[in-house]
This record gives C-alpha cells, structure tokens and sequence, in this order.
C-alpha cells in the first residue's frame, strides 16, 4: 500500500539517482584529431601521446592506460619499439575520468562506461584514417583490458577498429579473496551514493598493495601528479561489472590476441587468467607469456625489459595486413 512516507522516499531515491546521471553518451559533435588532442564524440578534448618513427608507421598500438594511470605509462614499450621495431608508431589517449582528464570534476568519476567505448573507437577510426594503411593493434593495461576487450565486443560494427589486441596485467575476474560482502556493500552504495569516494587501498583491506618488486602502490601513486586518491563507487562498480564480464566479452574475439601476466599480481589471480585463456574461441588465435616473478605494473618491473621485448616478438609475427 502507498502511503505519504514510501512516496516520499522513491522521490528522494529518485532525486538522488537523477542527480547523479550525466548526459547521454551519445551526444553527437564533430570529431577530429589535432596535433596532441582527440576531439571526442562529445566534443570533449582528450590529450594524447604518440611515439612515432621518422617514417610513416605501417603499425600502430592505440595503447590504454590502467587506474591512475596516465599515457605516459606507454613509455617503456614506445621507447623500445622505436629502437628496435622501425615502423612502429604508439598512439596513447588519456583515458576519461582518470588524473589527466581536462575536465577535473570527472577525474574518478565515469558517467557511462560506453563513454569509454566511444572515445576508443572515434580515436580508433580517426588514426585508422590518418594511416590507412597501417596495421591498428589494440593494447589495454589493466583497466584498459577492460576497455578494449568490452569496446570491441560491443561494437555494433567492428570494421576499421583494431586488427589485433594485447591485452597487459588484464583483469579478468573478481579475485576468489576479495570478500563478498565488500563487493555487495560497494553494489548497494553505489546506488544510492554513486558519487561517493573510496580508494583502491581502502577496498581492498590494505595498504601495503605492491605493484612491483620495489614499489608499494600508495607510495608510488603519491609521486605521480595524476594519481587519483579516491574513485567514486560507480566507476568502481562498473569495473566490477566489466570485470565479471571479460568471458563473455571474450568469446566474439575473432583477431589475434596476446596476453601478459604476472604470477605475483595482487590484483589478478594468475589462475583465473590460465582459466580464461583456455575458454577463449577455437577461432581465436592466442599467445600468452606467463612471467612467474613478475608483480601488476609489467611494463615498469624488474623484467620490463624481458616483457616489452616479447611484445616485440609477437608483433613480428602477425600477418601482413
């Protein structure tokens, strides 16, 4: 039965659920691409980085940055493909929401994750037609495993996105140690309060999360000026949802794939991406290098060197476009 009280409350959960929606994702505005930024399908302006060779690339890696990340992350693995790979170019986009988003009210924070989506694939198409010619290989680090793997799943038209992915420190499930009850309470809260802050160290019950053999996450974070303190819980919910997601997302891979991992990440259980590889398609083409010592920030380990140089590796071996 309706009664005063109850039809107060839905209007306030309401108010409250209203206010916290941004606009459509799906707002129209001319894209383009300029010398260091991305005009977006928004309108909105992403800067980027690139490594590029003194010739026209006939390769290029559109790379996607972690959680707290930045493009320049890309760094270790620009710097050697362009020492030992000529004819590869880096395109590395900041990604929306995150420390070097211009619009500072977003950074932790994301509307929609097809927003993510969109800013790919308009960055995407508008590289593919600057090279035509060029091979486009995706390559996502942690949080941006997630982006690519889900950007390309739900394409509604995949041509002229990415003719390969790389896929570092990928997410791939909820870790089996992660407590339910934290991940139902997270759930809830992000309903009501979507907007409301919380770090990585506070979720996860610790604050000594190493990312490498030498650093510790919060010490690291603090040196980077992009570094986002606290998340809001619907960024980090829908992280969440990505993350129990990558399965499915998985089985309409039809490109070659490459997978990195670390047998010490604290944020991946290496078991669960043994299980995913091994239920990806038949049709997938995959290779992984599995690096047992090796902690979640690969590319800025103590075996960077080793994994940038496999990388290399595997790019030599992918067929001619």
């Amino acid at each position: 039965m309706s009664t005063p009280m109850t039809r107060g409350l839905f209007t306030v959960i309401g108010v409250l659920l209203l206010s916290s929606c941004r606009l459509s994702p799906f707002v129209s505005a001319e894209v383009r691409l300029e010398n260091k930024h991305l005009h977006s399908f928004d309108g909105d302006r992403l800067p980027y980085t690139t490594w590029m060779p003194k010739t026209a690339p006939d390769q290029i890696i559109i790379g996607v940055h972690g959680i707290s990340g930045a493009a320049s992350d890309y760094k270790p693995l620009g710097d050697h493909l362009l020492a030992n790979l000529p004819g590869t170019a880096i395109y590395a986009a900041e990604t929306r929401g995150q420390g070097n988003d211009p619009i500072k009210e977003r950074r932790g924070h994301i509307g929609d994750r097809r927003e993510w989506f969109r800013d790919l694939t308009t960055f995407t198409r508008l590289i593919r037609k600057k090279h035509p010619k060029a091979r486009i290989v995706w390559c996502g680090e942690s949080m941006g495993s997630l982006i690519v793997m889900h950007t390309y799943a739900y394409a509604v038209d995949r041509s002229g996105l990415c003719d390969a992915m790389i896929l570092s420190s990928p997410i791939v499930d909820i870790r089996g140690d992660f407590p339910k009850w934290k991940e139902h309470l997270a759930n809830g809260a992000a309903v009501l309060l979507p907007k409301a802050r919380v770090s990585l160290e506070a979720l996860a019950g610790k604050s000594d999360v190493k990312v490498t053999k030498n650093t510790i996450h919060s010490e690291q974070a603090q040196k980077n000026p992009y570094h986002i303190e606290r998340h809001t819980l619907r960024l980090l919910t829908t992280l969440g949802d990505m993350i129990r997601g990558m399965k499915k997302a998985s089985l309409s891979l039809n490109i070659p794939l490459y997978v990195l991992y670390g047998g010490k990440d604290v944020f991946s259980d290496p078991n669960d991406v043994k299980i995913f590889l091994e239920n990806l398609p038949e049709t997938t083409k995959s290779e992984q290098s599995f690096y047992p010592e090796s902690f979640h920030l690969l590319f800025h380990d103590h075996q960077s060197d080793k994994v940038v140089a496999d990388i290399e590796k595997w790019l030599r071996k992918l067929p001619a476009r």
